[in-house]
């Protein structure tokens, strides 16, 4: 893969020949993650994605197809405002970004000049702490998210043995049902909430309507539970929370054996809109489909006043 320094970065924006050759890179990459097919590069990733939440877990997977012994990014802007220069001749790592192609960031470790800030010298030393809490704000900005998507939550009485579940519910519009067992702490519900909507992002439920995900419910079951629990995995670690992923993962994740059928592209874009839901945001492709909606509709007529 070609890649540019640092200096070009401007040029994607306008020139249409940047514009193409920082496709063909992001397409190589692309290609390139289909080497996710065995149970020891799969847990890599995922163990590699839980140590930068800052990055979209598709960003993370383009950093860790370049370069899997990382250990923090930053762009050369991030990296001049703490102090330190980008050394000669260090590698660029592209990953993708809002309203360009590309952008480039470089690791530490291609790095020098002032001490790292406090913050950052704990990401690296301590990438996996974890807390073990949700916050209120966090359930509530989740609870907002899935309410104008049409997704309902209901705390409820479950077997011991069944964690929540996820169902199509006849409300138009297109609406769903969630069940979360209420006798679990807020960060095994947190998980399992992170668990079904990654069934439903990643199409296991089919596609109706103008739903924003693709019909996947051709997928046999072992498929679709490694899907929905390394989206619950990704975004749970990823906020700092220990969960049963690991040992739940192991079953389908067995050394040696073959990894059920699986995108890792789906699972990557359905952990992102998770994340974007913990944070009060919608997906973008749900934004996009919501202002689709509001712009078919016909303008309302303002009533005349009495005269």
């Amino acid at each position: 893969m070609n890649t540019r320094p640092a200096a070009s970065l401007d040029l994607f924006a306008t020139d249409d020949k940047e514009r193409e050759e920082a496709y063909s890179a992001i397409d190589e990459l692309i290609r390139s993650a289909l080497a996710y097919h065995t149970p020891g590069r799969f847990v890599d990733l995922m163990q590699f994605t839980r140590r930068l939440p800052k990055y979209s877990p598709f960003n993370c997977m383009l950093l860790h197809i370049q370069n899997p012994k990382l250990k923090y990014v930053a762009s050369p802007q991030q990296w001049a405002a703490m102090g330190r220069k980008i050394k000669p001749g260090a590698r660029p790592l592209v990953i993708l970004a809002p309203m360009h192609p590309v952008k480039f960031v470089f690791d530490v470790t291609d790095t020098h000049g002032h001490d790292l800030p406090p913050d950052v010298q704990r990401e690296i030393e301590d990438p996996f702490a974890v807390e073990g809490t949700v916050s209120s704000k966090t359930w509530r900005r989740m609870q907002r998210a899935c309410n104008r998507m049409n997704i309902h939550l209901q705390d409820t009485s479950l077997d011991a043995s069944l964690a929540g579940d996820v169902r199509r519910i006849p409300q138009p519009p297109p609406s769903f049902l969630v069940r979360l067992n209420e006798t679990h702490d807020s960060a095994a519900r947190f998980a399992t909430l992170a668990h079904e909507l990654g069934h439903l992002f990643c199409g296991h439920l089919g596609k109706a309507g103008d739903d924003f995900w693709e019909n996947r419910n051709d997928l046999e079951h072992p498929s679709r539970e490694l899907e929905a629990e390394a989206v619950a995995y990704l975004v749970a670690s990823r906020m700092g929370l220990i969960t049963a992923s690991k040992k739940y993962l192991s079953i389908y994740l067995q050394a040696g054996a073959e990894l059920p059928k699986y995108s890792m592209e789906t699972i990557l874009t359905a952990a992102g809109a998770v994340e974007l839901m913990a944070k009060g945001k919608l997906p973008g492709k749900e934004r996009a489909r919501r202002k689709r909606v509001a712009d078919s509709k016909p303008p309302v007529k303002q009533a005349k006043p009495a005269s």
